[in-house]
């Protein structure tokens, strides 16, 4: 069914009404479909196979041969877009709605319908335009949307509920003594390969984490051994006292793998887990989580999730025949701010950015004084902050960003960078592809655009956002995150871990090496139910919660 064949139809189309039977010789087709006459036999055989036209050839010199076009150019790119969504493949959808609009649309929108009913039956859900994924390797990543898919595939030793409190995860019992934590594994907990969980995998995929250079090791760098007790008893050992560190034994990157692998070509590949889902088809166009039949806890309500990429084009094609459900907007525990670092050949010097970091920090109120908060608590001023003119200040400032997929973070991103240039500085935007690796933007950029998830209870969510946020690794040199992090050994040491680790916080707000700015905003598109296609994604909810509406 290739672009050829479509064009032949097409032309066809043009000269023959549909469903009607017309007697044609080779030299008229040589004509119609520009071509020569020896091809002409050739390609009525090809849309024959397809199904696409009725062609008898003529029997004998001077007879004429029988054509019928029994589809419509819609109907088979109906049927092309149908197959392209089931394989969760987008390449060739989209080059079809370049090449044929409105009717590739309408075709589009036909197709999704089937494609929706058919995954309900089946129970399944497509997500379109879910941002890109390249590693679901706990210690490789510290992007939400990956970390998402994470969540679902692995499981962590212990879970939490919303409010941050810990439960029973592949552990179903854990005590804390000073720096010495001991955790008790579940029975009987099966690998997505239908294999039994080894005590020896968890103990490999902790000692992994730690040893990896990723983007959470200064966090899990504590760890001084993990040991095997008992059979079914694992101890943790801590260099230094810290109370925080089992919440960090919750979090996504923390999740057990297996060291057995599943490769999918290309370079995909993933370590086995545990998850409720786990991953079925991986490519640069989708990735597809199939539920999980021995899943030790509650099994996934959804059979199946793909979750597509790259789909930006059939997204807004469908939005034309497409109900818009009411916007909702939620603030969510995230923290968008400014972090600065100092280059040898910058042309923002500290005065001109110390200028300028007073001028963002007053003139956020004045833009959304609704989200602007004061640090990761995500407090406000008490008093009201009056609108600031703009400084004059000369010079080049390039911000670091990744590639922004959520609205308010692409509307924040745009009056940042409007407010910036109301200054007189010219600004170059450096996107970093891989926002896990901040590092490697120190050479290009002067600051970093980021917003990150503040996970609860507070003094954890500021014990991992100093130890390991993306700002903070942009921000500070080799020699500058020893001394960090030295800070903040000591303050998970003391008594009230808290009050320490916000002196840790409030000094770099007061060094302008950080600037706080907004908290996170979720827009949600309320609908009655999740149907076979999502097509406007409301973030990043736990896929094994999705359920379909009978």
């Amino acid at each position: 069914m290739n672009d050829v064949n479509i064009r032949y139809l097409e032309l066809l189309l043009k000269k023959y009404q549909l469903n009607q039977v017309y007697s044609v010789g080779l030299g008229e087709l040589e004509t119609v479909l520009c071509t020569s006459r020896r091809n002409v036999s050739t390609v009525m055989g090809k849309l024959a196979n397809i199904g696409w036209v009725y062609w008898q050839p003529a029997v004998g010199r001077g007879k004429s041969s029988k054509l019928k076009v029994k589809k419509s150019l819609q109907q088979v790119l109906s049927i092309i877009f149908l197959y392209e969504l089931e394989q969760a493949q987008s390449k060739v959808i989209t080059k079809l709605l370049e090449s044929y609009g409105l009717v590739a649309i309408r075709a589009l929108s036909v197709a999704a319908e089937e494609f929706n009913e058919r995954n309900e039956q089946v129970n399944s859900v497509f997500i379109s335009s879910y941002p890109w994924v390249n590693t679901i390797d706990p210690a490789q990543t510290y992007r939400a949307s990956e970390l998402q898919v994470i969540k679902s595939v692995y499981d962590v030793l212990i879970r939490q509920d919303q409010d941050g409190s810990l439960l029973p995860g592949l552990a179903h019992h854990w005590e804390q003594n000073d720096n010495v934590i001991s955790l008790w594994l579940r029975p009987l907990i099966y690998r997505h390969d239908g294999e039994l969980l080894a005590i020896e995998d968890v103990v490999w995929s902790l000692e992994r984490l730690r040893d990896y250079s990723g983007p959470v090791r200064d966090l899990v760098s504590g760890i001084e051994t993990i040991d095997i007790t008992a059979s079914d008893k694992v101890e943790i050992t801590l260099n230094f006292p810290n109370k925080l560190f089992i919440y960090a034994l919750a979090m996504p990157y923390a999740s057990i793998i297996c060291r057995d692998q599943l490769c999918f070509g290309n370079g995909y590949t993933c370590h086995v887990g545990t998850g409720p889902y786990k991953v079925d088809r991986w490519n640069e166009e989708s990735l597809s989580l199939k539920a999980h039949n021995d899943y030790y806890a509650a099994r996934a309500l959804i059979e199946k999730v793909t979750l597509s990429h790259n789909t930006e084009i059939i997204e807004n094609a469908l939005s034309f025949n497409q109900e818009v459900g009411e916007v909702e907007v939620e603030s969510i525990n995230a923290f968008s701010y400014l972090t600065y670092h100092e280059r040898a050949d910058s042309e923002l010097n500290p005065a001109t950015w110390d200028v300028l970091a007073n001028y963002i920090a007053q003139s956020k109120y004045d833009y959304d004084e609704d989200n602007a908060v004061e640090g990761v608590d995500l407090q406000q001023l008490s008093e009201n902050m009056l609108p600031v003119e703009p400084p004059k200040l000369e010079g080049r400032v390039v911000i670091a960003e990744p590639i922004w997929t959520i609205p308010s973070l692409i509307r924040n991103a745009k009056w940042l960078h409007r407010l910036i240039r109301s200054t007189g500085l010219e600004l170059d935007v450096h996107i970093v592809e891989d926002i896990s690796h901040p590092e490697a933007a120190t050479a290009h950029a002067d600051l970093m655009l980021i917003e990150e998830i503040v996970e609860a209870p507070l003094e954890y969510g500021l014990f991992e956002w100093l130890s390991i946020s993306t700002g903070l690794r942009f921000a500070l040199n080799e020699r500058g995150m020893e001394t960090h992090q030295q800070r903040i050994r000591q303050a998970v040491s003391a008594h009230v871990p808290l009050v320490e680790l916000q002196k840790i916080e409030q000094e770099l707000y007061e060094s302008k090496r950080c600037v706080a700015l907004f908290c996170g905003k979720e827009e949600v598109t309320k609908v009655q139910q999740v149907r076979g296609v999502q097509i406007r994604p409301t973030g990043y909810s736990d896929f094994y919660k999705l359920w379909i509406s009978k």
